[in-house]
């Protein structure tokens, strides 16, 4: 996803250990997001969690197994 997109969570490519780490950084399946720093910038992911009201900062590791659908 690029800067200023806002999507909604689907599911995790994974295990439960991935499961459990990105739930543990408060990202849930049916939460709605917005990408602050994404692909094009350097350094991590900053994601903004539209439904919690949290912001997020993760490799570009996990932020790839991140399974969403893009909001219009």
């Amino acid at each position: 996803m690029k800067t200023g997109k806002r999507a909604k969570v689907k599911d995790f490519i994974g295990g439960w250990g991935l499961r459990r780490k990105v739930m543990a950084l408060g990202i849930d399946p049916g939460d709605e997001i917005m990408v602050i720093v994404g692909m094009e910038e350097g350094g991590p992911f900053i994601i903004e969690n539209i439904t919690k009201g949290t912001k997020i900062a993760m490799g570009r590791g996990i932020a790839r197994k991140i399974i969403v659908e893009e909001i219009e």
